[in-house]
């Protein structure tokens, strides 16, 4: 009877151990979990929070932002620098120069654009840039966004800063536009479009 004892006894020190051991690992298995919900909840809040910078259309780094307001700004403005950069800057290269607007600059904005492009090439100024050998930079001041009302109208104040055989003269640059919302696809990674663009000044200084 003692052995039939010490054999039950056994038994269920056992069974306490394995208990404790179930009991331990589900504890376990519970904290690993909470701690895995919340590495997600934060990285995936870090990265809400993180917008990317474009340069001619290239992605060059994320920049956290906090503020919301700071980074529609951001967004915004840099897709319409980003198009006057590509659309207005031009080198002594049709090749180059049909690079940055055909392949680019088109893709962030409507017909609009595609009219005024239209334009110019049917006046031969493209040509005549490449025939002339001089080139065009763009020079930015300020970019107002209205956004009281969507479309969101914009107002870009600049120069464009024409290099002419070690000369330098300066054309004022004003357009102004409608910002809309639009997929995002390589061709245009901020997911924004221009609308009825129109330049409002473009004499020289």
């Amino acid at each position: 009877m003692d052995g039939n004892y010490k054999i039950f006894n056994d038994l269920n020190k056992i069974g306490s151990r394995s208990n404790k051991v179930l009991y331990v690992s589900l504890i376990l298995t519970f904290v690993t979990t909470i701690l895995n919900i919340f590495y997600t909840y934060k990285t995936n809040e870090s990265a809400k929070n993180n917008f990317y910078l474009l340069d001619n259309g290239q992605k060059l780094a994320a920049v956290r932002i906090k503020d919301y307001k700071r980074a529609i700004d951001i967004l915004c403005e840099g897709h319409i620098a980003n198009f006057h950069e590509l659309f207005f800057a031009l080198e002594p290269d049709l090749r180059h120069i049909k690079r940055n607007i055909e392949d680019k600059a088109l893709y962030m904005a409507d017909h609009s654009v595609q009219r005024l492009y239209n334009r110019l090439i049917d006046q031969n100024y493209y040509e005549d840039i490449a025939k002339s050998g001089y080139s065009i930079e763009i020079e930015k001041d300020s970019i107002f966004v209205d956004y009281s009302e969507y479309p969101f109208l914009f107002r870009f104040v600049g120069k464009q800063r024409i290099l002419k055989s070690g000369n330098v003269e300066y054309r004022n640059m004003i357009t102004k536009g409608y910002l809309v919302e639009t997929n995002s696809t390589p061709n245009n990674l901020n997911g924004l479009k221009i609308i009825k663009f129109d330049v409002l000044n473009n004499q020289d200084l």
